[in-house]
């Protein structure tokens, strides 16, 4: 084979290399570069080829002058075989004239772990003698990162599609219609600053002979997301299989405060509460307050606003705490009770300025002859109005009683 035994090299070298000033911008270069002849003998390469060659124990000298490149690419075999067998061929091809230039990335393992390069090979002139540039570069850095760049992807799918899957469950648990009991209407709604939330209502009937009542529960997990949607869950499932057992509004609230303490106790986390019951045929208010925000109560006829107090701390906080039952009557036609986590009145928007309770107040005053869907609905518009661009950084939830 022409050219193949370095021995029969001149001292000078195969290829014509004479400029010292083309010799040290090849060196300068990061790129592992060789110079072959028309038939693939390497001619002549720069430091940074010597240095690989060196690195990577490969055979012959560390210059690889005089060895033919393109029949080492097709003598390769194993896992590396198809890309060496491309490479050859492309540089042919170059050779060939058939091609301007040849591209080619490829994955190289060697002594130190896994590398990936770009190969580039172009003819230095059209007229004989032939050179064709092939140059290596390391392009392993940039190739990991991707890597690492589409894990990181694949894995924020992943969570994507587990939050959403999580909010589809966590909407499930809310009240799919709002109940239909004689002399009330009312409305309920939960939105979500994140996928996921803390806040929780929720709406039960009792029934005692002909006589039909409506408990109201609105919660609110301190935090939200993941950990928030959590812990709400498993405050509707205590609250649901508690109420399903007889006792006092207190009696159940007390005992549900017991189990969650001993669950959060580790965990520094509380969840605000109001229950309220409300009888229609009595027209009377029962109601525990746990460290929540008491509920509205607005009369349109006094055109009067109160708010339905009293004591109790936050659930999950004390276990041997015990919860009072406060009670009104006289919740007479046209009465309307709003109930509502902080994430209704301390909505702030860009300036800083917070919705707050009088907001409300002057909505439910304005639209009090509307029904308790729309009430809420105008709530919540006018909250979004506010906010306008900004995100709520907050859980939204709001349920509207009126006695009809």
């Amino acid at each position: 084979m022409k050219n193949k035994n370095p021995d029969k090299r001149s001292k000078k070298s195969l290829f014509d290399f004479s400029s010292k000033l083309a010799r040290t911008i090849l060196n300068s270069l990061s790129a592992n570069i060789a110079i072959l002849d028309e038939i693939g003998v390497i001619l002549e390469t720069n430091e940074a080829w010597k240095n690989f060659a060196m690195k990577n124990a490969m055979k012959g000298s560390n210059d690889s002058i005089g060895v033919n490149y393109l029949e080492l690419c097709d003598a390769t075999v194993g896992k590396e075989a198809k890309d060496a067998h491309s490479v050859a061929a492309g540089i042919r091809s170059v050779i060939k004239g058939e091609t301007k230039e040849f591209l080619y990335d490829y994955p190289c393992h060697g002594p130190d772990g896994r590398h990936f390069f770009y190969l580039r090979s172009i003819r230095v002139a059209e007229k004989k003698p032939i050179r064709v540039v092939v140059s290596h570069e390391d392009i392993t850095a940039l190739i990991l990162a991707e890597e690492a760049l589409r894990k990181r992807e694949r894995e924020r799918d992943r969570l994507r599609h587990s939050l959403q899957l999580a909010k589809e469950i966590q909407q499930i648990l809310l009240p799919k219609d709002n109940p239909k009991i004689k002399g009330l209407e009312v409305a309920g709604k939960s939105i979500y600053c994140d996928e996921t939330g803390g806040d929780y209502f929720d709406f039960i009937k009792f029934k005692e002979k002909q006589n039909e009542k409506l408990g109201v529960i609105v919660g609110d997990v301190a935090g939200h997301g993941i950990s928030s949607a959590l812990i709400m869950t498993s405050v509707r499932s205590a609250l649901r299989q508690r109420l399903a057992l007889p006792g006092s509004i207190s009696q159940i609230i007390t005992d549900v405060n017991c189990q969650l303490a001993g669950d959060l106790a580790d965990y520094g986390q509380f969840v605000t509460l109001f229950y309220l019951l409300v009888d229609p045929a009595r027209l009377t208010l029962e109601w525990v307050r746990a460290g929540h925000d008491p509920a509205i109560l607005y009369d349109p006829v006094a055109d009067d606003f109160s708010e339905l107090q009293g004591s109790g701390m936050a659930l999950g906080v004390d276990m041997h705490f015990q919860y009072e039952k406060n009670q009104k009557e006289n919740f007479s036609e046209g009465n309307i009770v709003v109930l509502a986590t902080d994430g209704v009145w301390e909505a702030r928007n860009k300036s800083g300025q917070m919705f707050g309770r009088t907001a409300v107040n002057d909505i439910i005053r304005n639209n009090s002859a509307a029904g308790a869907n729309e009430i809420m609905e105008a709530i919540i518009s006018q909250i979004k109005k506010f906010l306008k661009e900004s995100k709520s950084e907050d859980d939204l939830t709001l349920v509207v009683v009126k006695a009809i």
